[in-house]
């Protein structure tokens, strides 16, 4: 994909590219199997927030440069401040935690892109991920109990939503790798391509996603995670809330009108 713009020139751990309504946002460290930092996780969310205000942006993907998604924090380069927590400006105890709430908050799908290594931290960040897609190399689980480190970054919250209590208990604590194939089969991940395919399979995914109608899309992820804590009722009434909404869209009345003249719809995302 040609890669048309530079949202910050300055940053130092990651690349955003931007082109025909994708924004890619890779974590750029790969001769350390893009490990994070904090200063990494720090400019995901100031490109986040960009995001976030940007109108032409129909589809975020995340991914890693090279051959891995993450190994997971890199722990070294934390230094002291791996163990003295100090809290953020929103509350969060972490610049892990701010990436993960804004991937959730942004009302535009987020899709990982993993190949590789995606354990630790990283797998925390693709758990965010509303979809996730992967090569057939894929390494994919939790090692942080093998050096007696904890769960941090949402894997107790969001891993037993997408794969079961059972299972995500069988993954974290075990600290194991799970493979693509097992992967797909609990569906931890949506789909698998050949590694050689990776790239182009993944990315035309990414685009039907980006020509959908994207307004569409956040008030239904909205939706989604509303219902994850609250009940049956409120829930219903959040729907019909979105729902309203949704119908003032442009897109909204392009899906009608389209129906209505059986013809393949034009959306806009807005």
């Amino acid at each position: 994909m040609e890669r048309i713009a530079i949202l910050n020139a300055n940053f130092e751990h990651i690349l955003y590219e931007f082109n025909n309504g994708i924004s890619r946002v890779i974590i750029n460290r790969p001769a350390k199997l893009n490990a994070l930092q904090y200063p990494l996780l720090m400019e995901i969310v100031e490109v986040f927030n960009s995001i976030m205000k940007n109108k032409l942006v129909r589809a975020i993907t995340i991914e890693g440069a090279g051959d891995n998604f993450s190994s997971g924090d890199d722990l070294k380069s934390m230094g002291p401040e791996g163990v003295k927590f100090k809290p953020l400006e929103d509350g969060s105890r972490i610049p892990h935690h701010k990436v993960v709430r804004i991937i959730r908050q942004i009302q535009k799908p987020v899709i990982a892109l993993l190949k590789g290594y995606c354990i630790g931290a990283g797998l925390d960040i693709s758990l965010a991920c509303d979809i996730r897609l992967a090569a057939d190399n894929l390494k994919i689980g939790d090692h942080r109990t093998t050096r007696a480190h904890c769960i941090l970054s949402g894997a107790s919250w969001f891993l037993p939503r997408i794969v079961g209590f059972g299972r995500a208990t069988d993954i974290i604590l075990s600290g194991r790798q799970l493979d693509a194939k097992e992967a797909l089969d609990i569906g931890l991940i949506t789909k698998v391509y050949p590694l050689k395919e990776f790239r182009e399979k993944s990315y035309e995914f990414v685009q039907k996603m980006a020509e959908m109608p994207t307004k569409c899309l956040g008030y239904n992820k909205a939706m989604l995670n509303y219902s994850q804590l609250n009940e049956l009722f409120p829930s219903l009434q959040n729907e019909f809330r979105l729902y309203c909404k949704n119908i003032r869209t442009y897109d909204f009345g392009e899906g009608m009108k389209s129906f209505m003249k059986k013809r393949e719809p034009k959306f806009k995302g807005r």
